[in-house]
């Protein structure tokens, strides 16, 4: 099967929680979860890739009255790893998101097929005030999931 097919195969894959437009395979906070409907669980396990990012980030411009701190940010590599998911339902082990921590914090992407461009990973990223991770897109061929971790605190950055 096409690295194409595969990919539209698992976005539509449905859950068997039943709810509503849930995907059999996520990334969530614990890692890589396959949950698929058994009518179209597939025969054998699928290799998947997961990549993982360092997000920095570093002030420039201070807070105003008027207006937010401004931060840039820039990605650095940490792994990417092929990891099996399937064909039975559960967690793929050592597959959750690495923590945030100052001025730091993460991308978690699962893709299939080539390697993602730096350019599609995300340039509007939103700081938030918990460390909790959230379910981001990422441009690309291949993208099935991707989680961001917000850094822990910015007040030293």
């Amino acid at each position: 099967m096409s690295v194409e097919k595969l990919t539209d195969y698992l976005k539509e894959l449905p859950s068997s929680s039943g709810a509503y437009q849930s995907e059999g395979l996520t990334l969530d906070s614990s890692g890589l979860n396959f949950t698929p409907e058994a009518i179209q669980r597939p025969c054998k396990a699928v290799t998947v890739k997961l990549a993982r990012y360092w997000i920095e980030f570093k002030k420039t411009s201070e807070e105003t009255i008027v207006t937010p701190a401004r931060y840039e940010y820039q990605y650095t590599p940490i792994s990417v790893t092929s990891v099996k998911a399937g064909p039975q339902d559960g967690r793929v082990p050592d597959t959750a998101p690495p923590g945030g921590s100052d001025c730091q914090g993460s991308l978690s992407v699962v893709y299939l097929g080539e390697e993602i461009p730096q350019r599609y990973l995300p340039s509007d990223l939103e700081l938030t005030d918990s460390t909790a991770p959230v379910p981001i897109e990422v441009a690309g061929a291949g993208v099935l999931s991707a989680l961001y971790v917000s850094p822990i605190s910015l007040v030293s950055c």
